[in-house]
């Protein structure tokens, strides 16, 4: 399992993509100091949306289009019978790979987390407790959807499997709104649809602090640390899922 993290981790640190990542955030350094000039007083509100923005975007941009194709490679590139040649099982290639391609998305954050605090820290501007908490709710939306891309690379086409990675990705932050919805249209079989997609779908609106950052709103820590802790289930049961079908996949056809 730990070979199979291992080069994982070298595959993506070596994609050109991943340095296009790197690159775009030195750029936007720039943009985001020309911001100022433009916040009328609100620069530090401005900058973290901006910044927050970019690293969600960024770090989904990764997982569509690197994280779907990790099994595929190997099943076109026949090295999955390599792999299954060895004396390992085969939920430890699943959770091998999302190990260190989490380690991926973290040094992702971590560098351009890095960039944001030299300009805060520029500015002479003090990071409060919620920034932090909203730095940890964008990385668990970024490892539910890592999970749920390798859980449908498993069944689908890595096309079909990016498809459906972002529909859950808005269907993960219009939950709420759809059972908002249901209960005002009074419709029972409605509403038990709403709440079937929220059982079924991460629950990323939960996770959503960043516009709260920089702002005199009051947050209960409580609710959003429950809401990480099921995040964090969520993602495991998903991850069990994915190993679960890829040990009773198939690979004569291949």
């Amino acid at each position: 399992m730990f070979n199979i993290a291992l080069n994982t981790f070298r595959e993506m640190v070596r994609n050109r993509f991943f340095s296009l990542i790197i690159f775009l955030s030195v750029i936007l350094v720039g943009l985001s100091l020309g911001l100022d000039s433009l916040a009328l007083g609100e620069n530090k509100r401005v900058i973290i949306d901006f910044w927050f923005s970019f690293l969600e975007l960024s770090g989904l941009a990764v997982i569509l289009l690197l994280a779907g194709w990790l099994i595929a490679r190997e099943i076109e590139g026949r090295t999955i019978y390599l792999i299954l040649s060895k004396p390992i099982r085969r939920w430890s290639i699943i959770f091998g790979k999302f190990t260190w391609f989490a380690v991926v998305l973290s040094l992702v954050i971590l560098i351009e987390l890095a960039i944001l605090i030299a300009i805060f820290f520029s500015q002479g501007v003090v990071l409060d407790m919620i920034f932090w908490l909203a730095v940890v709710g964008i990385f668990l939306k970024l490892i539910s959807l890592l999970a749920l891309s390798l859980f449908f690379s498993t069944i689908v086409s890595p096309g079909l499997a990016m498809f459906m990675t972002i529909a859950s990705a808005i269907i993960g932050h219009g939950g709420y709104q759809i059972l908002e919805y249901a209960i005002r249209s009074g419709s029972t079989v409605y509403m038990y649809f709403a709440r079937w997609v929220l059982i079924l779908f991460p629950n990323l609106e939960s996770l959503n602090l960043k516009n709260l950052v920089a702002t005199t709103a009051h947050i209960n820590i409580e609710t959003y640390l429950i809401a990480f802790i099921l995040s964090v289930i969520y993602t495991l049961i998903i991850l069990c899922l994915a190993a679960w079908i890829f040990e009773k996949k198939s690979f004569d056809a291949v």
